[in-house]
């Protein structure tokens, strides 16, 4: 059963996840900084703001409702992409 966020919980996730995005990019750059870019934690960092922004995305697409099977090859294409 589906229980969809009001819009002010829509708005306050979508700020959150903006919030953790912008903390993460910090962290990212912190890690490629003192670690390099191509070290284990640097990447783990990189693929820990895809997986942010992505969850972004998710949420603007579950509150706009169903959309084509078109939707599930790019979700497909994006998880792909960041591993």
């Amino acid at each position: 059963m589906h229980y969809p966020l009001s819009a002010d919980e829509t708005t306050a996730m979508a700020r959150y996840l903006s919030e953790i995005s912008d903390q993460l990019q910090h962290v990212v750059d912190l890690f490629r900084a003192r670690y390099g870019t191509d070290s284990t934690i640097a990447e783990l960092a990189v693929k820990t703001l895809a997986c942010s922004t992505s969850l972004k995305h998710e949420l603007m697409i579950v509150q706009r409702g169903p959309e084509p099977a078109r939707r599930l090859d790019s979700v497909k294409l994006t998880s792909s992409a960041i591993y």
